[in-house]
């Protein structure tokens, strides 16, 4: 879908964002609410013949590895697991429709500490393999529609693909695009596979209510540039559970050839619905947002504050909240936050391939408690050689509540792609 939320700042990206590569500056930044489209890489089973619906399908092979050691208030979670994806994906017939399927996997190697505590494998510790993609895509002039199991990145709807395998959906959505500054979509959501499950479930037992059945609609829309000046929002109605509002403005300034600068405004309203089957509740995020880029390094500063009512939820997916970093998103209920983010590409310096981010948040919270938190990720991507499409990364974040035990968190990534 054309709506996709995301904070513009690299040096300090929601969790569940962390996957995509930094950019250089901030100028080169996507508009957080427009979907970034990973274009597929692999073997192209019919190089040879003349019909793109055939030549231009591609089958691609994407393992993962992950290791993980969590020691948090609830004790020792260690796993190591091994897995991945295979996509098929056919080229467009008569430019009309396209195809396509992905499988995914996670299997244990090594699980020392409860490792249905990473989320990296089921909660009591055990491996699956599930056809999370099963799609069609039917395009008409400006309009593309989507239909059935599928990624989607929308502000709290998305694949939060921090663990082995993302979360994938049964959706139903329209994306149009009349123009280069416009743009909308909608979307109708049936059921969400979670990145710890085999199953789709309802998204209103995704959401916490079992044995009901209820879907979500979508409608989002950008208006503007990503390299200039943009507003965005969209409307997220679980039926009868909750309604969550989001909406994002950006200004991008060219100082120099070397040096930029991006002002960012964030909010989110979140609200119960019909019968209020999830109890009655009605919360708020404001979210500002100012990011700074020279040359290969950005830094930034983030503010966030959520309303006393009620926590922000995010049944679905990761938030979209600039200071949802690592282990905490930073949007308890009557919490503010101050975050700061620096991210640099080492190429200058000679080192090809490796880039590396850090955060650092703090958040206040009612009757005097506070929590800090501090992440450092470093990738080292190889570009060329036998070794090509190797992309290690290196990830540890601290927790320090004042009210519990505090958290670390190591990951140790390894991701491939086959280039056949």
């Amino acid at each position: 879908m054309l709506i996709s939320a995301r904070s513009l700042c690299w040096a300090n990206p929601p969790d569940y964002l962390a996957t995509r590569e930094l950019p250089d500056n901030v100028g080169e930044l996507p508009s957080p609410l427009e979907e970034v489209i990973v274009q597929p890489t692999g073997w192209r089973l019919a190089s040879r013949l003349t019909e793109p619906f055939f030549r231009d399908s591609i089958l691609s092979v994407e393992p993962r590895s992950f290791y993980r050691y969590v020691d948090d208030a609830e004790g020792l979670h260690e796993a190591f697991t091994t897995g991945g994806e295979m996509a098929f994906t056919t080229g467009w017939w008569r430019d009309t429709l396209q195809l396509g399927v992905a499988g995914y996997t996670t299997q244990p190697l090594a699980t020392p500490h409860d490792p249905g505590g990473t989320g990296l494998l089921r909660p009591n510790g055990g491996g699956f393999s599930v056809l999370g993609q099963a799609w069609a895509k039917i395009k008409t002039g400006p309009a593309t529609a989507t239909l059935f199991r599928q990624e989607m990145e929308l502000p709290f709807i998305n694949g939060d693909d921090t663990r082995m395998i993302p979360n994938t959906f049964e959706a139903y959505r329209v994306d149009i695009v009349p123009s280069d500054v416009f743009r909308f979509g909608f979307a109708y959501v049936t059921d969400e596979k979670t990145k710890t499950s085999a199953e789709f479930r309802p998204m209103s037992e995704v959401a916490g209510v079992r044995g009901i059945d209820r879907g979500t609609s979508v409608a989002g829309f950008i208006l503007g540039s990503k390299q200039d000046t943009y507003i965005g929002a969209i409307n997220e109605l679980t039926w009868d559970l909750l309604n969550i509002a989001y909406a994002e403005a950006s200004r991008t300034w060219q100082i120099s050839d070397d040096f930029q600068l991006r002002g960012e405004l964030q909010f989110v309203d979140q609200r119960s619905v019909g019968e209020e089957l999830l109890g009655q509740f009605a919360t708020q995020l404001y979210g500002a947002s100012l990011s700074a880029s020279y040359r290969s390094g950005v830094i930034s500063m983030s503010f966030t504050s959520t309303a006393d009512d009620s926590k922000i939820l995010r049944p679905f997916g990761g938030p979209p909240a600039f200071n949802s970093i690592m282990i905490s998103d930073f949007d308890a209920a009557g919490e503010n936050s101050f975050g700061l983010g620096v991210s640099y590409d080492f190429a200058r310096l000679g080192l090809k391939g490796v880039t590396a981010f850090a955060n650092y948040a703090h958040g206040e919270l009612p009757a005097g408690q506070h929590e800090d938190e501090i992440d450092v990720t470093t990738d080292y991507r190889v570009a060329s050689g036998q070794l090509k499409n190797i992309w290690l990364r290196l990830r540890y974040g601290y927790n320090s509540p004042s009210n519990q035990a505090s958290t670390n968190d190591f990951r140790v990534i390894l991701n491939y792609t086959f280039a056949f």
